[in-house]
């Protein structure tokens, strides 16, 4: 006795090309690049909360050279009993509330065994700073970029917030809406 198997029959179906196939669409581009500086704003807000991370910008020459005015750093908070003569840290003047950023020159112990007195001097200073400075925990310098503090201070201004916000918004809604091929199929 001879059993056939039972066979498929497919049906052959054309493929056209699409008219669009091969030309770069204008709209694809940029929603891309502004959903990919959205994940890459998300990405940074995750990772310096959870490193305890921020940028500074130096607007004086006090660290020329090295890290000469509208160098962007990141700074990364650490207990003041990780820090090293060296170190590039962020600290608060007592005095006047605003914040320097200068190299440690030298540190003793303090009040509070977890405290330490730091002296800090600007690398294009040559005294070291008049007063010193007693912290727990401060900002060190884990990665600087010339030139990108402009652009970071730029940003930060309502202008350009307002600027950046509406403009994802519209390139948001812009790469939702219908494209004229969509609307001629239905």
């Amino acid at each position: 006795m001879t059993v056939s198997a039972p066979t498929i029959e497919h049906e052959v179906v054309p493929v056209t090309e699409s008219p669009r196939r091969g030309r770069v669409d204008v709209r694809d581009v940029i929603v891309t690049i502004v959903g990919s500086l959205g994940i890459i704003a998300v990405v940074w807000f995750a990772v310096s909360a959870a490193l305890s991370l921020s940028i500074v910008v130096f607007v004086t020459g006090s660290m020329a050279p090295t890290m000469p005015t509208g160098t962007a750093a990141i700074v990364q908070t650490v207990a003041a009993s990780e820090l090293a003569v060296g170190d590039v840290v962020t600290v608060t003047r007592p005095d006047t509330g605003t914040q320097v950023t200068h190299r440690i020159v030298a540190i003793d112990p303090a009040a509070s065994s977890d405290e330490r007195a730091l002296t800090l001097r600007g690398d294009d200073n040559v005294n070291p700073d008049r007063d010193r400075y007693v912290v727990s925990e401060t900002g060190r310098v884990v990665a600087t970029l010339p030139g990108a503090g402009a652009i970071a201070l730029a940003l930060r201004s309502p202008l350009a917030m307002t600027a950046i916000t509406l403009g994802a918004a519209l390139v948001v809604a812009w790469g939702l809406w219908p494209r004229r091929e969509s609307r001629r199929r239905h």
